[in-house]
């Protein structure tokens, strides 16, 4: 008897499994509270230069002496719709900061010390300095990461490198400590993880500088990526074959309830700290899970702990009221562990379950890139955040539903690959409002953003559960952890896409300039020496001044206009097309037992007929001798 075939007997989704079920849920609920926090921790909002010397200076504007101050000395970036943009990098190096009331702002200004009219007309001649402090829009959030250590100008990156860091902490956590669930007990990898993640959530709240932020992000991406994979697999092992596509797509519910609760609890405390400290404390409660929740049966099966798995086996059948026939425990369901040789190594000795693997992670890495490209940027979309982070969150629950009512119709795979193509579609189609639309088709880029949403989330959402499907017991948690770090991988992409965008154009800027102030010199230096002399310092400003313009240009269009918005999506876009294609390629697995091996493993086809014909080769040939298995692995 297979482990599968207990179900039969026990139930494929009773009181116990629900229970459980919820249980390991709230795992999850906190990992997406946690990742998903950084939207607001991290969040940089609208700035400019704070005016030196005067201590009460204050994003908003405060009065009408108070606004001339600001168009004297912070020179203005544009006006749109009426409303002006001041430099967030530099002010005018003509500033008298001791002359307005030793550093304190009033109504009534000295207007001795203002610019003339006609000087401000001419700000282009004014010098410029590099600001060394900031003033930060507050009508959102109060403090933030961001602007606590200031993120901004050149240090525009480490709120990147802040993102790389969890997430480079999650690749480690599903390298090392995922696989370490096959061997230790999935039980106890989750216990672990668990209490490093409640470490670094609180301590997290005290960080002081950008060293010590990034240490504990790695700690805490290690904890969650860990806790995260175990607490699924757990869950996956404990329910039975009629039930886990349901349950395994609607766990992504609970992180989705996450980003609502995390929403919720940011709308109620806006400064960064106390929201962190809020949402990290609850984690001790996972202590309780020592008693609570039991090791994957499954597991203990396989590591030939049967008095231990029979326990567990009759206690749940015991809640949900099933008697349990002798031989339950008398076949094959407690001498599976003859076959304990394979571990995650063995993947290389399989060509065709290798390359599924590599499909697998591949898909996983597009998936997340995506994602959490969408996700973490949603701080940038135009609108209140509050309500464009809640209606992210909602419709990855609508996803979710959509999912649990059809995958069980069309399957696991078509179903994937639909959604991926959805979103990459969504993404790539945002180039024509962009490029040829107006200010009035603006809210199409919003809405195609939300269909790239909708379709990522659901391909996200099935991807765990195919992978838990596709591979055997003896690896199935090393796999997850391989994927799910790829998975990270792919998030750490997504951090830097933006800025790198925007870097990138800068660069070009930079050198544009460089090259018509180097050509015009070299034809000054054509003409004769006198001329020369006097026409290159006259040319030397003016292409210095060129070239600034178009530096500063080509920068914003980068960071914030065409380039900037149609790159990342276009990326996202082909990127997801790829990966849709390759996942074509593997099997389908609706309706088929989980593999406790790789014969089971390679028994999966890619196509439903040919699936058929190895359900009746497997009822034909159940009865054969022990040394079958060796005859089915020479087809890898």
């Amino acid at each position: 008897m297979r482990f599968d075939d207990v179900f039969d007997h026990l139930g494929d989704f009773g009181p116990y499994q629900r229970r459980q079920y919820f249980m390991l849920g709230m795992v999850i609920f906190s990992c997406g509270v946690q990742v998903m926090m950084t939207v607001f921790t991290l969040d940089l909002p609208n700035h400019r230069c704070a005016l030196p010397g005067v201590q009460n200076d204050t994003y908003q504007i405060q009065s009408s002496s108070h606004d001339q101050l600001v168009q004297d000395y912070i020179p203005l970036v544009s006006r749109a719709q009426s409303i002006p943009a001041y430099s967030q990098c530099f002010l005018y190096g003509d500033w008298l900061s001791s002359a307005y009331n030793g550093g304190n702002y009033s109504n009534e200004v000295d207007t001795r010390h203002l610019v003339d009219k006609n000087d401000r007309s001419n700000s282009s001649q004014r010098n410029q300095v590099a600001c060394s402090s900031w003033v930060y829009d507050t009508s959102d959030l109060s403090s933030t990461i961001a602007t606590q250590m200031n993120f901004v100008c050149g240090d525009t990156l480490l709120k990147s490198h802040a993102i790389m860091t969890m997430m480079v902490g999650q690749v480690i956590g599903c390298l090392i400590l995922g696989p370490l669930a096959d061997v230790v007990g999935r039980k106890r990898s989750m216990m672990i993880a668990l209490s490093l993640h409640l470490l670094a959530s609180v301590l997290t709240t005290w960080a002081f500088n950008i060293y010590m932020l990034g240490a504990l992000f790695l700690l805490n991406g290690l904890a969650m990526a860990a806790a995260y994979c175990a607490s699924f697999t757990l869950a996956m092992e404990l329910i039975g074959p009629k039930y886990r596509h349901v349950t395994g797509v609607s766990a992504t519910m609970f992180w989705s309830a996450g980003m609502l609760w995390l929403c919720l609890l940011a709308y109620f405390l806006r400064d960064w700290q106390h929201l962190q400290l809020a949402a990290s404390c609850p984690i001790i409660l996972f202590s309780g899970y020592f008693c609570l929740v039991p090791e994957s049966a499954r597991w203990l099966i396989r590591k030939g702990r049967n008095s231990e798995a029979k326990s567990i086996i009759r206690k749940a059948a015991k809640i949900n009221e099933r008697k349990l026939p002798s031989f339950v425990f008398t076949d094959e369901t407690t001498e599976e562990p003859t076959i304990k040789s394979e571990s995650i190594l063995s993947l290389l000795k399989c060509p065709t379950l290798l390359i599924r693997a590599l499909i697998v992670f591949l898909n996983w890495l597009v998936c997340s890139l995506t994602y959490y490209g969408l996700g973490l940027n949603v701080g940038q979309l135009s609108g209140n955040i509050y309500l464009n982070f809640c209606l992210t969150a909602v419709f990855e629950i609508a996803a979710t539903l959509v999912i649990v009512f059809a995958m069980g119709k069309f399957g696991r795979k078509s179903l994937y690959c639909s959604l991926l193509l959805l979103g990459s579609v969504s993404c790539i189609l945002t180039l024509f409002p962009v490029l040829y639309g107006d200010e009035s088709l603006k809210w199409t880029v919003s809405m195609l953003a939300m269909i790239g949403k909708f379709g990522v989330s659901g391909s996200f959402a099935i991807i765990w559960m195919f992978t838990s499907e596709l591979f055997p017991t003896s690896f199935r948690a090393g796999v997850t952890g391989i994927s799910s770090a790829c998975a990270r991988i792919g998030a750490v992409i997504a951090s830097y896409i933006a800025n790198l965008v925007s870097v990138l154009c800068a660069r070009i800027g930079a050198v544009i300039a460089s090259y018509i102030a180097n050509l015009v010199s070299v034809l000054c230096a054509c003409i004769g020496a006198v001329i020369a002399s006097y026409i290159a310092n006259l040319v030397s400003v003016l292409c210095a001044r060129i070239g600034a313009v178009i530096a500063s240009y080509i920068a914003n269009l980068g960071a914030g206009g065409d380039v900037g918005i149609i790159l990342p999506q276009l990326v996202f876009g082909t990127c997801g097309l790829v990966a849709a294609a390759l996942a074509l390629f593997l099997p389908e697995t609706q309706e088929q037992q989980l593999p406790d091996s790789m014969e089971d493993a390679m028994k999966f086809s890619t196509s439903r007929r040919a699936e058929k014909e190895n359900d009746k080769e497997d009822e034909a040939y159940s009865h054969l001798s022990s040394d079958q298995p060796a005859l089915t692995s020479q087809s890898c």
